[in-house]
């Protein structure tokens, strides 16, 4: 059978971390926010939450080079979501809350597919 995916224990344990981590940008939405307009044109805000789950500010990141900084900015174990002109504080709380729900989702399913791998071990 193929493996379509990583159910480790560690996987679950940085599912379990983002929750977390989301409810920390959904802390953070009304400076995350204040901060749009400054962004400049073709750039997208970035907000980063660190290892140790702490806010750990935010970015100004060219569209272009989403795919090399976004890595960087999450080097060390951290997380980073990206923001645009002209999102609210309840667009970013609703993001943070379903980043926490797909993380949650994702949790629960390495649980069933360790619970059942365990009972196919019996």
């Amino acid at each position: 059978m193929a493996s379509h995916g990583d159910f480790s224990p560690e996987a679950r344990e940085r599912a379990l971390r983002t929750v977390l981590v989301a409810d920390i940008f959904g802390d953070h939405a009304e400076l995350i926010v204040a901060q749009l307009p400054d962004v400049p044109d073709g750039s997208v805000l970035v907000a980063v939450v660190d290892a140790d789950h702490a806010f750990a500010g935010t970015h100004h990141v060219g569209q272009a080079d989403l795919p090399e900084r976004i890595p960087q900015l999450e080097s060390d174990g951290g997380w980073a979501m990206v923001f645009s002109y002209p999102a609210t504080t309840e667009d970013v709380r609703r993001r943070a809350a379903d980043y926490a729900a797909t993380a949650r989702k994702r949790a629960e399913l390495i649980d069933k597919i360790i619970a059942r791998r365990a009972g196919a071990d019996d």
